[in-house]
């Protein structure tokens, strides 16, 4: 053979080998919406997005142990139109087997119109033997950006027990990843460019979601974020469970996203609270019992003299009730559910309705096994006997005590998660109240308020808050329990995204001069009334925790007067990200007859009495209010107009241990209503209908009023007119005043019927 003609072959034919095609993976599945890109790597078990035209972008998410895609087989399909009461989606669907291990169904659905990424996992047990599972990873990245660099970037979130807040980190400091169990949110405190993780439903497995610093280069610009799940369950063969639906949000408003995850929860959860339980005023014994009524905890009060203090001082008319006629039950899930507040107890309940455990907390209090139906039926049947005979009432049952519930050894029924075994005690409830009694409602005290949705009307989201209102305690003392205002102040703060969208927030029982402090000191009338205020803002409940056993100082007889009750709006804190506590809580109103704002500024604490605070705010980015628009500011407790602005607004110096509360109204180029002396929401109380006749030049409304209590009109006049007269239903008499741009108008009325009125200009 010639060597030369051999080596020609041998090179021949290896450029044929090379030249023969590759066996490629497929590729990688593309969804385009109007605001995101999505890429998935099925085999890889991988995917990216990125919101189009901006730096805001996950990269190379995973959710297999280890990142291990070997050994799976995994199928992919894609459904363009998913559409379901959340939205309207592209969704990624892959299945995926390998012997020995569960398969999962794993789903990215990207939404068509805004920038929700919802994902979710699925899994199934075709082993033919039983697996535990304990964590459960639903997305993980080591490259999240926002854009800029991470100094900039500051992350808090929400927890799942109501007595654990939040902290501001930036996330460059976050060398050990933080974690919280409702949503993690990171926002750019320069551009406002935002990441939030956070859940739609809670079923089944417990969420977590962390973050942590992710940059090895010389540019920190990203982060790690993970989103996983606690199920600590034995899976069975042959079952199978959906997984929850965890939300990811990328936008450049934190805090109305934190909001749009909460819509999602109550829309996942059938929710409906303003309708199912709303706070309605022409309702006054439903409003007073449930919402704005007597909290005798701690107070050193009772009924009797709270009922003998709202009569004499004329505070039933202001919806100052007492919680309701009947017995109170509660339905605290770790034990005995002993008789207090009227409810029956469980002491009767078989062995087997119990765990071989006791708790560390409580006593030893033994554990109650709600994975044993056996418990559910007889739970059923308490709620039944508790209810009866006050299906007509108002007033409330109290969930009480569970707030360290979690998976115990020994249960019935091992492929209930903890999540699950709560949820199984409390629908009950919730369906005897919906069924049996309906003016009633279900406060839970302190719980893990993830694990309440659908089943609470009211939530208490801070831990006990009556104790008094702050002490000068070392911090060396690492006091994790205060039950002080701070309480209330935090819990509040950051959990206000579910307020009357889950449940309605409860920040605890507040003071306003005499209870059973340990100090033995009374409020002072500025912690009054800053404590007051901000349960009137901040919150939707009003529980006053006094006691009423002495005569009380008329401001605070006014203090609560101009608080009650609360209305269906809802406040945001405009600062969270900057301040911890916040002191900027905004409230838009909205009515068929106008919208405006109600603005509330809070200087809790302070040594320094010439240390005064102020608030430089953008109209657009703060106030959810147009920049364009010019707006009448009026401050409600100094009654001054403030003035004019547009596309800013400069809060007024505020000393240490007070509160302005503003109403802000576009201004017309006609009189304006922008503010009434009845309620501390300026308007959103009292104010039932609202016009303005150009052609007769009339400004005419309709206010509800209480007899006997003094009632102010406030007008912004512009320039051009000029008020001549003024007409009231019912015969009453006004008294008009003019000063500068401000017009107000008073009466007081001798019946307390709603009343008419037109200021002819």
């Amino acid at each position: 053979m010639n060597t030369r003609t051999g080596i020609g072959a041998i090179r021949i034919a290896l450029i044929a080998l090379f030249s023969l095609p590759l066996a490629s993976a497929a590729p990688p599945i593309k969804i385009d919406t109007k605001n995101l890109l999505v890429s998935v790597d099925a085999a890889a078990c991988r995917w990216s997005v990125e919101v189009k035209g901006t730096p805001m972008r996950l990269n190379d998410v995973y959710f297999l142990p280890g990142d291990d895609p070997s050994g799976w087989k995994v199928t992919s399909s894609v459904n363009d139109a998913d559409s379901n009461n959340l939205g309207s989606f592209a969704t990624v669907t892959l299945h995926g087997a390998k012997p020995g291990q569960l398969d999962f169904d794993y789903q990215i659905s990207a939404g068509k119109t805004g920038n929700d990424v919802l994902v979710s996992l699925g899994r199934s047990n075709k082993t033919g033997k039983a697996i535990d599972l304990d964590d459960m990873d639903y997305f993980v990245s080591r490259d999240a950006r926002l854009g800029g660099a991470t100094d900039k970037w500051v992350t808090l979130g929400t927890q799942s027990r109501n007595r654990d807040y939040y902290e501001l980190w930036t996330v460059i400091n976050l060398i050990t990843p933080k974690t919280y169990a409702v949503n993690h949110v990171v926002r750019d405190k320069d551009t406002g460019n935002s990441l939030l993780m956070g859940h739609v439903t809670a079923l089944k497995g417990a969420s977590r979601f962390d973050v942590r610093s992710g940059w090895t280069g010389k540019v920190p610009d990203r982060m790690q974020v993970r989103g996983y799940c606690s199920y600590k369950i034995v899976v069975p063969p042959g079952k199978s469970f959906a997984g929850e639906k965890l939300l990811i949000d990328f936008n450049t408003d934190a805090l109305s996203a934190m909001q749009h995850q909460a819509d999602l929860i109550a829309i996942a959860h059938d929710i409906r609270l303003k309708q199912r339980r709303p706070i309605n005023l022409d309702d006054r014994e439903q409003v007073a019992n449930d919402y704005s009524r007597f909290h005798g905890w701690m107070s050193g009060g009772n009924n009797a003299s709270a009922k003998k203090f709202f009569d004499d001082n004329g505070l039933t008319d202001f919806y100052w009730g007492m919680g309701g006629p009947g017995p109170q039950g509660s339905f605290g899930i770790y034990g005995m559910g002993g008789g207090t507040q009227g409810r029956p107890a469980r002491v009767n309940y078989p062995d087997e309705c119990y765990l071989p455990v006791h708790t560390v907390k409580y006593d030893g209090e033994r554990v109650i096994d709600f994975s044993n139906p056996l418990t559910v039926k007889l739970e059923r049947e308490r709620i039944l006997k508790w209810v009866t005979g006050q299906e007509k009432d108002t007033g409330r049952a109290e969930m009480d005590f569970a707030d360290w519930w979690d998976k115990w050894p020994g249960q019935f029924d091992p492929f209930m998660t903890a999540l699950e075994t709560y949820r199984a005690a409390g629908l009950p409830w919730r369906e005897a109240i919906d069924q049996k009694a309906p003016r009633m409602v279900v406060r839970s005290n302190m719980q893990p308020v993830d694990h309440s949705y659908g089943i609470v009307d009211i939530c208490r989201v801070s831990e006990d808050a009556d104790h008094g209102y702050e002490t000068g305690d070392s911090t060396l003392a690492q006091t994790e329990f205060t039950g002080l205002f701070t309480e209330t102040v935090l819990g509040t703060t950051n959990r206000f995204f579910y307020n009357g969208r889950v449940f309605w927030n409860d920040g605890d029982g507040f003071h306003i001069y005499k209870y059973n402090a340990s100090d033995k000191k009374d409020f002072t009338a500025q912690e009054a009334k800053v404590d007051a205020n901000f349960h009137a803002i901040a919150g939707n409940t009003l529980f006053v925790s006094e006691a009423f056993n002495v005569p009380y100082p008329p401001d605070r007889i006014e203090l609560l007067k101009r608080i009650s009750p609360p209305t269906m709006d809802t406040a945001y804190p405009v600062d969270l990200f900057e301040r911890k506590p916040a002191r900027v809580w905004n409230m838009p109103v909205e009515r068929p007859f106008g919208n405006w704002n109600v603005l509330a500024v809070f200087n809790f604490t302070g040594t320094n009495p010439g240390r005064k605070f102020t608030a430089n705010l953008d109209a657009a980015k703060d106030l959810r209010l147009d920049p364009e628009k010019e707006y009448i500011a009026y401050e409600f407790w100094s009654k001054q107009l403030i003035g004019t602005f547009k596309g800013k607004f400069a809060t007024r110096p505020l000393s240490p241990y007070d509160v302005d509360v503003y109403s802000i109204v576009e201004k017309q180029n006609r009189p304006v209503l922008v503010s009434t002396s009845r309620h501390v929401r300026q308007m959103a109380f009292d104010i039932k209908d609202l016009a303005y006749d150009g052609r007769q030049r009339v400004l005419r409304g309709v206010s509800r009023a209480v007899k006997g209590d003094p009632y102010q009109l406030r007008i912004y006049v512009p320039d051009g007119f000029a008020a001549k007269r003024v007409e009231l239903s019912e015969g009453l008499a006004p008294k008009m005043a003019a000063d500068g741009s401000l017009l107000t108008v008073d009466y007081t009325s001798a019946t307390g019927k709603d009343v008419e009125w037109k200021v002819f200009f």
